[in-house]
């Protein structure tokens, strides 16, 4: 494949820049990197790192041992899923202001469910995306950047990547790799060669069986098993059905074991290659979205084996990976920075047993938030309320009450059930005015297709009847998660001064000589002062 930093495609390029954009083309520093790898590891929180840092002899040593580790960095928003996470890592903006409030959403208009990514597989897109994120920026000033992602999940690859990535290349649950025609009508040669050598068949009758690991040590770090009733599911692991060769089934729950994120870095290797990433003075993106964990912390809980596992792999892979960088980039050339799209709640039953204060959802939960429509009806009479979303329906002809009357009934009924904290109204979420709470939610709030009203659950509730664990709330385990930076000649430390995962793209977009958007919600940390060593 014939780059296109030739002489002409850069000319070309150029050229076409000019008529678009209307800053300047730059020339970057001398001390630019080459190469911007942004590793976004999915549901891990910060505290992971620290209760597994002992166990850590690979690539995550490195980046702990020789990057800046920012113990308090946050998502500010209240919505921590998938898609908002990655679109905020790579945006530097809110989801009120990048767009992307949720995985899903339903169109107010329409009824019609909307998916982050785009609309259908085969267009797979940042379409709904409002904002232009790193990858963006980097294109603007340097035409001959090149930016390309790769990820377990496609909203993960398509988010990271922005408006006008090169490529974005994400796991098709049928043991490959593909992408979208919004990026090229056909799959470049290189992943056609990856996807024939099968790299996910190759694990087929490999059964998934943990690192080993001293059981004292696994007690000290709080890695436990626990009974989850039908959820239990003890190590070895068998990977798909009863099949003699390699299926869609096989294929589907490979996302729940280790093989789909060390062929990530397989295949980001052969990228980096076939792309000739890294190897001239204009700064390139490699965004990998490692999906696996987010897939294990919902099955099996982020404190189990199986959770610790995979981390622990991917220590390894990460640590041969960093190796590979420098034998072909140069680690001397790379910048990298490390983080999450959100955390998870710890297990309830492990809680409850510990006697710590810890909810599952429960019939109480459910019955209650179906009462509402009911419960109106019995104030005002019986209309249609609600609208999918949720949305408030119109009034009804007869209706003698006032929307504000509706909307406020609606939220006393709500507020009353178990374990629901307070309902937010989307009129109070448009502007940031409150509490650091109503400000973590009117980050999430996009007034063209935010829900009418939000639910802020108490601490601690798991609002699934048959998940391990999940996220999406605003409290502390949701929002912590890691944020290392690692540069050359950077001074490694620990810094405890909260810092906002919006701060992410433009750090690393001024480290190659580009000053990010001045709209945007986060602040580079490039200029901040950094401890001299670690605690």
């Amino acid at each position: 494949m014939t780059r296109k930093r030739s002489a002409l495609a850069g000319l070309t390029a150029v050229a076409l820049t000019a008529l678009a954009c209307p800053r300047p083309t730059l020339e970057p520093p001398a001390d630019a990197p080459r190469l911007l790898l942004l590793l976004v590891v999915d549901q891990l929180g910060a505290d992971h790192l620290v209760r597994f840092d002992r166990a850590f002899e690979g690539g995550l040593r490195r980046l702990l041992d020789q990057g800046t580790v920012y113990t308090e960095a946050h998502h500010a928003h209240a919505g921590t899923q998938t898609g908002p996470g990655h679109a905020t890592v790579s945006t530097g903006c809110h989801p009120s202001r990048h767009g992307i409030i949720s995985n899903y959403w339903i169109d107010r208009a329409t009824g019609e469910e909307i998916y982050s990514a785009g609309d259908d597989s085969d267009a797979r897109a940042p379409t709904y995306l409002e904002c232009d994120a790193l990858g963006d920026w980097l294109r603007e000033s340097y035409p001959a950047s090149r930016v390309f992602t790769v990820a377990g999940k496609d909203r993960s690859a398509v988010l990271l990547g922005g408006r006008r990535a090169d490529g974005a290349y994400w796991y098709d649950s049928e043991g490959g790799f593909e992408s979208s025609r919004y990026y090229r009508e056909s799959a470049p040669e290189w992943l056609a060669e990856v996807n024939a050598e099968g790299l996910l068949g190759k694990h087929f009758g490999t059964v998934w069986t943990p690192l080993p690991v001293e059981p004292e040590a696994l007690a000290e770090m709080g890695v436990a098993e626990f009974d989850l009733g039908p959820l239990e599911e003890d190590f070895p692991h068998p990977i798909g059905g009863l099949s003699l060769a390699p299926s869609d089934v096989y294929f589907a729950d490979a996302l729940d074991s280790p093989w789909v994120d060390e062929s990530l870095l397989q295949v980001a290797r052969r990228l980096i290659t076939a792309e000739e990433l890294g190897r001239d003075g204009y700064p390139d993106l490699l965004a990998i979205g490692f999906s696996t964990s987010d897939f294990i912390g919902h099955g099996h809980g982020p404190e189990s084996r199986e959770f610790f596992d995979i981390l622990l792999r991917l220590d390894r892979e990460l640590g041969a990976f960093f190796d590979w960088l420098d034998g072909t980039v140069g680690m001397d050339h790379v910048a990298i920075a490390l983080t999450s799209d959100h955390g998870s709640v710890p297990v309830p039953e492990r809680r409850i047993d510990e006697g710590l204060p810890a909810r599952r959802v429960a019939v109480e939960e459910i019955a209650c938030l179906q009462s509402l429509e009911a419960g109106l009806d019995q104030e005002f009479g019986e209309a249609q309320w609600l609208l999918p979303g949720p949305f408030f329906a119109p009034m009804s002809a007869g209706i003698e009450a006032t929307a504000v009357e509706v909307r406020n009934r609606a939220r006393s009924i709500l507020e009353a059930c178990p374990s629901v904290v307070r309902v937010w109204l989307a009129e109070e979420l448009r502007e940031e005015t409150g509490s650091e709470m109503q400000r973590r939610f009117a980050r999430s709030h996009f007034p063209a297709r935010s829900p009418d009203l939000a639910i802020e659950w108490e601490e601690y509730f798991l609002a699934s009847a048959t998940s391990a664990s999940s996220h999406g709330t605003p409290h502390r385990y949701d929002t912590h998660v890691p944020m290392v930076l690692w540069r050359p000649g950077g001074v490694a430390g620990s810094d405890s001064m909260p810092v906002r995962t919006v701060d992410i793209a433009p750090t690393l977009s001024e480290w190659a000589g580009v000053s990010p958007p001045a709209e945007i919600d986060g602040r580079s940390l490039a200029r901040r002062p950094h401890p001299a060593s670690n605690p």
